[in-house]
C-alpha cells in the first residue's frame, strides 16, 4: 500500500513512486491498483514506467478499469529492472481528488492465466501471437541498446524494457473497453425468440423489402477472420440480402479456397477472383459490379456484423421512402476480443465530414447514386469510402441521408488496421485531405483542409474571400471597464479594416466606465456606443445594437471575452460566404483552459430545453471520435460570440425580447434553421471567456421564477418535436451533454419486452445514472432521468457576468453529469 489521501489535480499533475525491493526481487510481475475519485474524469490515469532510461512516451501507458467504478489496474512486467513509476493524467482528471488505495502487489499469474484459456481459441491464439510479435519488434527497435548491454556487462535493461515495451503495447493501442458497455452492447444485441417473431412480423408489413447487396474486397485476409465475417452475414434475420466478393489477387490459395467453399454453401454468395492486385478501390469496384440489389452495403473482410444489422437496415429503408444514403452508430473489437470505443453519431452532417469520416461503417448507398459518381477512385485508397461519400452527399438532399441510431457494424482492431489509429496508414489520412479537398474545389468554396490537433483528423483552413464584408461586433455592457477593456484591445489589435464596433451601454453609472466609454466616442471611424436606460433585456440590447449596425456581417459579442485567433474574422467572412450557412459560433474557454462552450445541444437537460455541449472538458481532450475538437453543426451556439449575416438577422425578426434574458440565442437559432440555414461552430473561432466556473449559488427566487419562465415559453412555441436534437445521439443521456458514453437509452427498434430491471450502476460509472429500462411503444429502451443544471443562455442571468448553469451552483462529477448542489 502506497496511501491515500486527498489532493487537487492540475493538468500537469504527477506521482512519483517505486517498487519495494524485496516484490520486484521476487515477482516476475507486479500489479499496480488505484482506486481513485476525481472532480471530473475524462480518460483513464497512464503509468509511466523507468527501466533505466528514464521516463518515455514509449513506455506510458493506459491503466484499464477493473470495475465499473473507480478502481484502475495495469500489470509491468520484469519488475526486478524497474527504476521507478510514475502516474501521469494528461488533464483527463482534474479538482479534487480522493485517492482510496493505490498498492502494487504481485500480478496473480494464475488468475492471468485462467483467462486467458477461458477465451475462444481464436481470440487466445491472436492474443498470443500479438504479445509475441510485439515484443520481437520492440527488441528489434532496441537491437543497438541491447547489443551495448550486453557487451559491458551490465544488467540488461533495455533487454527488459524492450520486454515490457512489447507486452504492454497492445495497451497503448488496444481500444480500452469500458465493461459496463461491453455488457450492455452483448445484452442489446442478444436476440431472444420474441425480438425475432416481432422482426418477421414487421418484415411481412415492409412496403418495400429491398435486396441488399454487400460489398467486400478481400486481400490475404486471416481466414478464420474472413469466414467469421462472413458467418456474421449468414446469422442475419433479414433475409434479402447477397454478398459480392472480390479477391484483389491474394497470393494465399487459402483464401480462395474458402471463399470457393462458403459460395458451395450459400447460393447468395457470389465472387471474383481477380487476376491482379489492383487495390482496394478496383477489389470494391470489382465486387460493386457483381451486385443486383437496389442497395450496397460496404463491409471489410474482417469485421462483424450483429444479426439484425441488415433488418434495421431494411427498417430505415421502407421508413424513409427515397433515401438514398445510410449510416449507422459502431464500435469495435478490440485486440483482447472486447467490445470498445462505440461511435455514437447524430444525424449526418457535412461539416463534421470536413474533420473525420462520420459515414464509414455501416455504410449503404443507393446502387443508382453509387454507379451515378462512377464508384470508388483510384488514387484514392485508404480513403476511398470517405471520398465516395463526399462525392455521393453532393448529389443527394439532406432528408435522403438516413442515420441509423444503432451500433450495426463491429470494426475488428488488427495490428496495421486504422482501426488501431491513423498512424498505422498515414497515406489513408493523406488521401482523405485529398478527398476533401476535392470536395471544396467543386463547391467553390474557400476552404482548405490541413492536418488536425490530432493524428488521422482533418482541420480547415479558410482562404480569403473576393468580397470581404464588413463586420459589426455588437458588444452590450453594464458598468465592468475591467472586462469591456481588454475585449475591445483584443479586437482593435487585428487590425481588420472592416471592422465596427457597436457597444450598448445599458445604464453604467460606474465612474471609470463612463470615462473610458466616453473617450471611445471620439474613435468615430471604428467605434459607436449607444446609450440604453431601460431594464435589462439582452435582447432587446442586441436589437438596439444591430439596428445602429452597417456591417453586412453581425457578431453578437460578450463583453467578459477576449480573442486568441488571429483569423478571428478572415473565418467568419468565409463560412459566411458559403450561402447555406446562418450562424457561426466559436470555442469558448474559462481562463484556466477548460472549455466553457462549444454549441448547444436542445431538448436535453433540465427542463428539457437546452445544454452545453463539452462544458467543463480539457480544451485538448477529444472524446467520440474526436467530435468534441471538430468543426461542426449544432442546432443553437451561445449569444457570447455568434457570427451571422445582417440579413438573416432581420429576415427572423431578430433576437425575440420575449426572452430578456435566458434562451434567447438559441430561439434565434431555430429560426435560422427553420429558414434552412445551419448554425455550425468553428473550433479555430477561440476566444477566452472570462464567466467564473464557481460563483455561488444564486438564490434571488425572481430570477429562478423567470427562468422556469422563459423555458416554459420556450417549449409552448417549439414544442418537444422542435426542440429534438438531430445531432444528439438518442443513446446518450437526456440530462447532460458531457458524457461521452451511451446511458441505458440505447436504442434498437425490436420487440415489445417487459421492462428489464438491472443493479444500479455505480455511483461513478460515467456513462450511466440509470436502475431501470423499459421498452417504449416504438422499440427503443428508456429509463429514470437524473437531475442536473439548467442551460442559461449567455450571455446569462444577470446583465454581464452570466451563469453557467441557469443561476446554480455547479460540480462537476466524476461520470461526467453537472448535477446541482441542493
Amino acid at each position: 500500500m502506497l496511501g491515500k489521501g486527498r489532493l487537487v489535480l492540475h493538468p500537469g499533475s504527477r506521482i512519483s513512486f517505486g517498487i519495494k525491493r524485496y516484490l520486484a526481487l521476487s515477482a516476475l510481475s507486479v500489479q499496480l491498483v488505484l482506486d481513485i475519485e476525481a472532480e471530473t474524469v475524462t480518460g483513464p490515469p497512464h503509468l509511466a514506467i523507468d527501466y533505466g532510461a528514464g521516463h518515455t512516451p514509449e513506455l506510458t501507458f493506459a491503466l484499464r478499469r477493473l470495475d465499473a467504478g473507480s478502481r484502475w489496474g495495469i500489470h509491468v512486467p520484469l519488475p526486478h529492472f524497474v527504476r521507478g513509476l510514475r502516474l501521469e493524467f494528461h488533464g483527463l482528471m482534474l479538482g479534487r481528488t480522493e485517492i482510496r488505495a493505490c498498492l502494487v502487489q504481485r500480478s496473480d499469474l494464475r488468475d492471468l492465466l485462467d483467462h486467458l484459456f477461458r477465451m475462444p481459441d481464436l481470440d487466445r491464439r491472436r492474443l498470443t501471437l500479438g504479445k509475441v510479435a510485439g515484443v520481437l519488434a520492440a527488441i528489434e527497435r532496441e537491437r543497438d541498446a541491447v547489443a551495448e548491454d550486453a557487451a559491458a556487462e551490465r544488467p540488461q535493461a533495455a533487454l527488459a524494457a524492450a520486454v515490457g515495451q512489447g507486452l504492454l503495447a497492445d495497451l497503448a493501442q488496444s481500444a480500452p473497453s469500458d465493461p459496463a458497455y461491453a455488457a450492455l452492447a452483448e445484452r442489446l444485441d442478444r436476440l431472444t425468440e420474441a425480438d425475432r417473431a416481432w422482426m418477421d412480423a414487421e418484415t411481412a408489413r415492409f412496403a418495400r423489402r429491398p435486396l441488399l447487396s454487400v460489398v467486400m474486397p478481400v486481400y490475404e485476409p486471416p481466414v478464420d477472420l474472413l469466414e467469421e465475417a462472413i458467418r456474421s452475414l449468414q446469422r442475419q434475420t433479414y433475409p434479402r440480402w447477397e454478398l459480392c466478393v472480390a479477391d484483389d489477387a491474394s497470393p494465399s490459395f487459402a483464401v480462395r479456397d474458402a471463399i470457393r467453399r462458403l459460395a458451395a454453401e450459400d447460393p447468395r454468395i457470389r465472387y471474383v477472383f481477380r487476376e491482379r492486385n489492383g487495390h482496394i478501390s478496383e477489389a470494391s469496384n470489382s465486387a460493386a459490379a457483381l451486385a443486383r440489389g437496389d442497395y450496397l452495403v460496404l463491409m471489410d473482410n474482417d469485421d462483424l456484423l450483429p444479426d439484425h444489422a441488415l433488418w434495421t437496415v431494411a427498417h430505415a429503408i421502407d421508413r424513409n421512402p427515397g433515401c438514398r444514403m445510410l449510416f449507422s452508430d459502431e464500435d469495435k473489437i478490440n485486440l483482447e476480443g472486447r467490445r470498445a470505443q462505440p461511435y455514437l453519431k447524430g444525424a449526418f452532417d457535412r461539416f463534421l465530414m470536413y474533420g473525420h469520416n462520420m459515414f464509414t461503417h455501416l455504410g449503404v448507398y443507393e446502387r443508382a447514386l453509387f454507379e451515378a459518381v462512377g464508384g470508388f477512385r483510384v488514387g484514392y485508397e485508404g480513403s476511398q469510402d470517405y471520398d465516395l461519400a463526399l462525392r455521393c452527399m453532393e448529389r443527394c438532399a439532406e432528408a435522403e441521408i438516413v442515420h441509423i441510431p444503432h451500433v450495426l457494424y463491429r470494426w475488428r482492431q488488427l495490428p496495421g488496421s486504422t482501426s488501431m489509429g491513423a498512424s498505422q496508414k498515414s497515406y489513408a489520412f493523406e488521401a482523405a485531405k485529398r478527398a476533401i479537398n476535392s470536395h471544396f474545389e467543386r463547391q467553390g468554396y474557400p476552404l482548405e483542409s490541413v492536418d488536425g490537433p490530432f493524428a488521422g483528423i482533418a482541420a480547415v483552413r479558410t482562404l480569403g474571400v473576393r468580397d470581404p464584408k464588413t463586420i459589426s461586433v455588437v458588444i452590450p455592457t453594464r458598468n465592468g471597464v475591467d472586462l469591456l477593456r481588454p475585449c475591445l484591445e483584443s479586437l482593435l489589435g487585428l487590425g481588420d479594416p472592416l471592422l465596427e464596433i457597436v457597444i450598448v451601454d445599458n445604464f453604467s453609472d460606474d465612474p471609470e466606465t463612463l470615462a473610458y466609454l466616453e473617450r471611445l466616442r471620439r474613435d468615430r471611424e471604428r467605434v459607436v456606443v449607444l446609450r440604453s436606460e431601460t431594464e435589462f433585456n439582452f435582447s432587446q440590447l442586441c436589437n438596439l445594437g444591430v439596428a445602429r449596425a452597417r456591417g453586412e456581417i453581425l457578431c453578437l459579442l460578450n463583453n467578459d471575452t477576449e480573442v486568441l485567433s488571429l483569423d478571428l474574422f478572415q473565418r467568419a467572412r468565409a463560412w459566411l460566404s458559403i450561402p447555406d450557412v446562418g450562424a457561426v459560433g466559436g470555442r469558448l474557454l474559462y481562463p484556466h483552459g477548460a472549455v466553457q462552450h462549444f454549441g448547444v445541444y436542445t431538448g436535453v437537460g433540465p427542463y428539457g430545453i437546452a445544454t452545453h455541449a463539452h462544458a467543463g472538458r480539457a480544451d485538448g481532450e477529444h472524446v467520440q471520435f474526436s467530435k468534441s475538437v471538430l468543426l461542426q453543426q449544432f442546432v443553437a451556439v451561445t449569444a457570447a460570440c455568434c457570427f451571422l449575416r445582417k440579413a438573416d438577422y432581420a429576415a427572423v425578426g431578430g433576437m425575440d425580447e420575449d426572452f430578456a434574458v435566458a434562451y434567447n440565442d438559441v430561439d434565434l437559432c431555430l429560426r435560422l434553421r427553420k429558414r434552412g440555414l445551419k448554425v455550425i461552430c468553428d473550433p479555430g473561432i477561440r476566444l477566452v471567456h472570462k464567466e467564473s466556473v464557481s460563483r455561488g449559488r444564486d438564490v434571488d427566487p425572481t430570477k429562478v421564477v423567470r427562468l422556469r419562465r422563459e423555458a416554459e415559453r420556450m417549449e409552448a412555441r417549439w414544442g418537444r418535436a422542435g426542440l429534438r436534437d438531430p445531432f444528439y445521439n438518442p443513446a446518450f443521456s437526456p440530462a447532460a451533454a458531457t458524457s461521452n458514453s451511451p446511458s441505458s437509452r440505447a436504442c434498437r427498434p425490436l420487440g415489445r419486452t417487459p421492462p428489464r430491471c438491472r443493479p444500479r450502476a455505480s455511483r461513478r460509472c460515467r456513462w450511466s445514472q440509470w436502475s431501470c429500462e423499459v421498452r417504449r411503444p416504438d422499440g427503443c429502451l428508456s429509463a429514470r432521468r437524473p437531475r442536473s443544471v439548467p442551460y442559461a443562455t449567455r450571455p446569462g442571468r444577470d446583465a454581464y457576468r452570466p451563469s453557467s448553469a441557469g443561476g446554480c451552483c455547479t460540480r462537476r462529477r466524476g461520470h461526467g453529469f453537472i448535477r446541482a448542489r441542493t
